[in-house]
């Protein structure tokens, strides 16, 4: 699994390998969360992964800051 946190809007995007035509929406934030606030909404977790050492993937986090404070992680 990866999570992601931020604030404001987020997104994580992987793909299955290191094209990133292939990626698709595995995560999001749709709202805020603080720092490395995990389990605030159900979509920032994503499925379960299955990837495989040495093995390179693509992976894209787009984020939004509306104002105030401001952070994203990925875990």
């Amino acid at each position: 699994y990866l999570w992601i946190a931020s604030d404001d809007d987020s997104q994580l995007w992987g793909s299955s390998d290191a094209n990133p035509a292939n990626k698709s929406l595995i995560a999001s934030v749709t709202g805020w969360t603080g720092s490395r606030e995990w389990n605030k909404f159900t979509s920032q977790k994503t499925a379960a992964l299955s990837l495989v050492a040495g093995q390179i993937y693509y992976f894209e986090a787009l984020y939004k800051e509306g104002g105030g404070g401001d952070n994203i992680a990925i875990g």
